[in-house]
């Protein structure tokens, strides 16, 4: 059973790939060029790299900070973090790309004093001039667990 290509079906498939065509070229060709400040602007943080940052969860307090000189991709630096509770265990700390989906990087840490836990870790490079990351700190408090997000920004 052959159909024959006539006008109207040629036009048809003309237009299915005109379109096609067109929506590939758009997706690839054009770049809406946005300045490298909107990654940090899009998510609401205290800058650990540059200050030390408090949050507060149920009565607990948490200060972070990296010690560093100069913080960049693949190099190692120090993070310190102290709560107002002594008895705070920390379960779990981990690097995540917040601007980015860049997985999980241990953040090694030890109680170096009751309330007080210091250790070190580093990030891996990204494509981008600038990375928004997030130290992620799971704790736990007498049966009670809490999540504390820290974040702070390498550029290249």
């Amino acid at each position: 059973m052959r159909e024959r290509l006539t006008g109207p079906r040629l036009v048809q498939i003309l237009v299915v790939t005109g379109v096609l065509s067109g929506a590939f070229w758009l997706r690839t060709c054009t770049t809406v060029s946005e300045p490298p400040e909107k990654a940090a602007e899009k998510i609401p943080f205290c800058d650990i790299a540059h200050h030390l940052c408090r949050q507060q969860q149920d009565g607990v307090e948490a200060q972070a900070r990296l010690v560093t000189e100069s913080l960049g991709a693949e190099q190692p630096f120090a993070l310190e973090v102290r709560f107002s509770d002594p008895e705070i265990r920390v379960l779990r700390s981990v690097l995540e790309g917040e601007s980015m989906y860049m997985g999980t990087l241990p953040a090694l840490l030890e109680q170096a004093e009751p309330g007080l836990w210091q250790g070190q870790a580093l990030v891996g490079a990204c494509t981008e001039a600038r990375m928004v990351w997030a130290w992620v700190l799971d704790t736990e408090r007498q049966g009670e667990r809490r999540r504390f997000r820290f974040h702070f920004e390498v550029r290249r």
